[in-house]
């Protein structure tokens, strides 16, 4: 069984943050119905960034402006259990598709607005877009450190993130409607994300002393929680949480002087003489190549990682011996590799349905599942309310 069969969302989400949330309940099995503009998600001209979160969807292409799709709207919604949005503060109430507008239509819907700074607030209809998160909440500042250069974070951590807390949510709001037969509004944030993302830096109390360790060519938090370059050129990270890890890595390193000087003999000490520990270790790394060393420290129970690229990752043993993948046909794309459903359960298993869909792949489907006939299909077609796939030339 999938735990949300039966259940149907209505997806008004684009770009990114919204429609991975509603992936993620496509992967558990609801039946999520991508609404797009005639032009399609603005998203689509990222063909990976698309790809990665609508698998599972189908797709219906609407012109929300004309009379005529409001009925169809409407009988959609009476349909759904979810609607989902993540638009600008505001955007939707002026369609009449905000949660007070779509609750007259379906009382008992669960309405998920994915907001950027939330429903409130000065900054409630600014655009919030990843990077600019990333800046505000502090966390570029705390990568590059204080009075340094802010530091980019390439991966969108925070359009990542919010999803899982948007999915989240929307769960809950099933299992208490399940109780109480109430839907309600749920609303999730960027702003919200970043800063739960950071709660450790968060705490504050009086005479709290923060620290800014970050720097634009951080390789790690100290000598032994860092990179290290070993002698083929690649790149490992190793990782000494306690003594035992301390004393191993320097037994593999053939650095056993290092236990009896008294500059290491604590992780204090350690900590106060961290970079002259680094200038040891970093031309002792140069001396084998990167697999050696890290088939030493792993018998050694030394933490240790190698560098890899996205390349490797896909090929690498571990992610294939958990299936952490998904291979299917995309009738533009070819055959496609995604990243495949997260959560794994003993009684139940999550579901891609079907690869991402084109540009108003499902729009006929759709409409003859809500009662209409195909000749009234074909003049909303005519009509230019609806649109249908065009094949990819």
């Amino acid at each position: 069984m999938h735990a949300l069969d039966g259940i149907r969302v209505f997806d008004l989400t684009t770009m990114m943050n919204g429609p991975y949330a509603t992936m993620f309940l496509s992967d558990m099995g609801a039946d999520v119905i991508k609404i797009e503009p005639p032009d399609g998600d603005p998203w689509r001209r990222n063909a990976g960034g698309f790809i990665a979160c609508n698998r599972g969807k189908r797709s219906i292409a609407l012109d929300l402006k004309k009379p005529e799709a409001k009925e169809i709207v409407s009988r959609l919604i009476s349909r759904s259990d979810i609607v989902a949005e993540n638009a600008r503060w505001g955007v939707w109430h002026k369609l009449g598709l905000d949660y007070e507008s779509v609750a007259k239509i379906k009382s008992d819907i669960i309405y998920l607005s994915v907001l950027g700074h939330g429903s409130k607030g000065p900054y409630s209809g600014w655009p919030a877009y990843d990077p600019l998160l990333q800046c505000r909440s502090g966390q570029m500042v705390g990568q590059g450190g204080l009075g340094k250069p802010p530091v980019f974070i390439r991966v969108a951590v925070n359009d990542t993130a919010g999803p899982v807390m948007a999915a989240y949510g929307v769960i809950l709001a099933l299992l208490v409607r399940t109780k109480t037969g109430k839907g309600q509004h749920v609303q999730t944030s960027l702003t919200n994300t970043a800063i739960a993302m950071q709660s450790g830096d968060f705490i504050d109390f009086p005479g709290m002393s923060r620290k800014y360790r970050g720097d634009s060519s951080i390789l790690g938090l100290s000598a032994v929680h860092r990179h290290y370059q070993a002698g083929d050129g690649r790149w490992l990270f190793v990782l000494c949480p306690g003594e035992a890890n301390w004393r191993g890595l320097c037994r593999v390193m053939g650095l056993e002087t290092l236990l009896s000087d008294p500059r290491f003999a604590t992780p204090e000490r350690r900590a106060e003489n961290d970079g002259a520990l680094v200038e040891i270790l970093s031309p002792a790394f140069k001396g084998k190549c990167a697999a050696d060393w890290i088939a030493a420290l792993r018998k050694a129970e030394v933490p240790v990682a190698l560098g890899q690229t996205v390349e490797e990752v896909l090929r690498d043993p571990q992610c294939l011996a958990n299936n952490l993948y998904d291979d299917r046909d995309h009738p533009q794309f070819g055959r496609v590799r995604v990243v495949g459903v997260a959560p794994r359960f003993s009684e139940m298993s999550g579901i891609i349905r079907r690869p991402t869909p084109q540009l108003g792949q499902h729009t006929h489907e759709v409409l003859a599942e809500l009662g209409y006939s195909k000749e009234r299909v074909a003049t909303l077609e005519a009509n230019r309310v609806v649109f249908s796939v065009r094949e990819p030339g």
